[in-house]
């Protein structure tokens, strides 16, 4: 799964932002899972997380710190 976020009526965009070399970052789908919410799921991998001391969560994933994230996920839900 990727988050999809919707832009108007039917359509929905997919930032690129999670993906590399076209695939899916490894913890995207199990981010989702804890935050069902798209838009605050993408909102909360985008921003300083306290959490992560500061870090962003979507460049944590694209790094391979996995593990991290989904700690500090977990920790929210």
């Amino acid at each position: 799964e990727v988050i999809g976020l919707r832009k108007g009526g039917r359509k929905h965009v997919f930032p690129l932002a999670q993906f590399v070399d076209g695939r899916p970052v490894p913890g995207i789908s199990e981010v989702l899972s804890a935050i069902t919410n798209p838009r605050l799921a993408w909102f909360w991998l985008t921003r300083p997380s306290p959490e992560l001391d500061g870090r962003v969560p979507i460049e944590m994933l694209r790094d391979d710190m996995v593990e991290d994230v989904l700690r500090a996920v977990r920790a929210l839900s």
